[in-house]
């Protein structure tokens, strides 16, 4: 039986990968980068900060170490979210209230920083929605290793195989199918051309997903 639904953040909560390779952009100027296409930032969708500078950090030859371009990135990100006035992603507060309805328990496993996730829950008064949060702060490896979803299947105290994750990067899916979860891929354009194809289910829209399709994943592994 269904008994724990994973959310992702970037990108499934909040549309936030445009304000990060904003961000971002800022940044690699002040080196002298002058041409950042969204794509160099979407390969790196749905992993850590770090992660990313130390790839930018090679490419582009940066005279800064990853933490120190991690912190002033992470910095910038808070701020430009404090500063701007958007909201969460079409739909999802109704998918939410279909889920809580049925008592099923959500919680949201995020690269982003602690800070950042409960910035973003209390921003959209979303955070009674959830059993709580984990983050890659949390974890050794993050995605597309599975330890931040297994943390938060052990958090619940639930069976990883009775969980749904919803996800909208690569490395993300990677991380939920290597937990051994089952997995919807949320097509958000503005997360990039990213490959969902492993996911098990692939939605254009969070009003798509219905407690009959999180059950049936669930029923469906069982039989197999």
């Amino acid at each position: 039986m269904l008994e724990a639904v994973i959310f992702d953040m970037d990108g499934v909560i909040m549309d936030s990968e445009p304000i990060h390779h904003e961000t971002e952009f800022e940044i690699l100027k002040r080196f002298g980068v002058i041409d950042y296409p969204f794509s160099e930032h979407a390969q790196y969708v749905g992993m850590r900060t770090w992660d990313l500078w130390t790839g930018h950090i090679a490419k582009y030859s940066l005279e800064a170490t990853a933490e120190e371009l991690t912190i002033e990135g992470d910095e910038a990100y808070i701020k430009a979210l404090k500063e701007k006035d958007f909201g969460p992603i079409e739909g999802l507060i109704e998918l939410l209230n279909r889920i809580k309805v049925s008592g099923t328990k959500m919680i949201v496993a995020s690269s982003a920083s602690r800070e950042n996730i409960k910035l973003v829950l209390d921003k959209f008064a979303i955070t009674h929605y959830f059993e709580g949060y984990v983050s890659s702060q949390d974890v050794k490896k993050t995605k597309p290793n599975p330890d931040i979803f297994l943390l938060a299947a052990k958090t619940l105290g639930v069976n990883p195989n009775n969980c749904v994750v919803i996800e909208d990067a690569k490395h993300g899916v990677q991380a939920a199918i290597s937990a051994d979860m089952k997995c919807i891929g949320y097509r958000n354009l503005n997360s990039g051309n990213q490959d969902l194809s492993k996911a098990h289910l692939i939605v254009e829209s969070h009003h798509d997903i219905n407690l009959k399709m999180l059950d049936e994943l669930i029923i469906d592994a069982l039989k197999h």
